[in-house]
């Protein structure tokens, strides 16, 4: 039988309310309303006892669900021109972002207990496109302009998620899983004023991709390890960045293996 500890905590409520405290001159007459108010307290505790063992019980119990869905795209953008700010020649810049993703199918499953907690995911035939824009005018209420973009586009065939706990809040231990089969992605970013110039590109193909983070907490103190591979790929990134006394140029290319070259130089 299940409870709804909600109703529970609702009748313990409606019988506290019902309490009255009234003054008697007879002995006989007060001494019975004491006994009905105490009556009254043990009605009330019974149904919060009843609430607290349920939501005990519940936490006991596993609990497991599976969803699907079929073909849901999700398409978002969100803009902020800050006009005010821009006449007042605030410190603070126009921003637009843009994204949509699709997943021809996806399948969740969740299982938890007491000491164990596991979320797992599987889409398959998924596309996410992501473009983000930043641009400043003033700074200290000087005209100095600064922009920034960044853009990026992915698709894979399959894409697989785990997320795994064991333990309680105060000690446990995370296992996250991540893999992907015939994965690609390109990305570029852009960063342009008076003190920096960067121009980032990368681009990865990938037959089979995974990621493993393992997470130990105690009290407080955590200590993760993380590890990522790849099999039959093959990818480049170039980049270029210059800051203030800073600059630094970097390539990296790479086909089942990869090599990289990245140059430093601070004045």
């Amino acid at each position: 039988m299940d409870i709804d500890t909600r109703y529970c905590e609702s009748y313990a409520r409606q019988v506290h309310a019902l309490r009255r405290q009234v003054f008697f001159s007879d002995f006989s007459l007060s001494q019975r309303h004491q006994t009905i108010l105490a009556k009254i307290e043990s009605i009330r505790q019974y149904f919060l006892t009843i609430a607290r063992q349920a939501e005990g019980n519940e936490s006991m119990i596993p609990i497991q669900t599976v969803s699907s869905s079929i073909g849901i795209p999700h398409f978002s953008s969100n803009y902020n021109l800050r006009p005010i700010a821009q006449i007042l020649k605030k410190d603070e810049p126009m921003t637009g972002q843009v994204s949509y993703s699709y997943s021809a199918l996806d399948m969740n499953s969740r299982y938890k207990s007491k000491w164990f907690e596991s979320k797992n995911q599987a889409s398959i035939g998924n596309f996410k496109a992501v473009g983000e824009c930043s641009l400043k005018l003033w700074e200290n209420k000087k005209f100095d302009p600064s922009l920034e973009l960044s853009s990026q586009v992915s698709a894979s065939i399959l894409d697989l998620s785990s997320r795994n706990k064991l333990g309680n809040d105060k000690m446990n231990a995370t296992l996250h899983l991540n893999a992907s089969v015939g994965k690609a992605s390109a990305g570029a970013s852009v960063v342009v004023n008076k003190n920096e110039q960067t121009f980032e590109f990368k681009g990865v193909a990938a037959a089979f991709e995974g990621e493993a983070k393992l997470a130990f907490n105690l009290f407080g103190m955590s200590v993760t390890v993380t590890g990522s591979g790849s099999l039959l790929s093959a990818g480049a990134d170039v980049s270029y960045s210059h800051k203030n006394r800073e600059w630094e140029l970097g390539t990296k290319l790479g086909f089942i293996a990869g090599l990289g070259l990245k140059v430093n130089v601070k004045y």
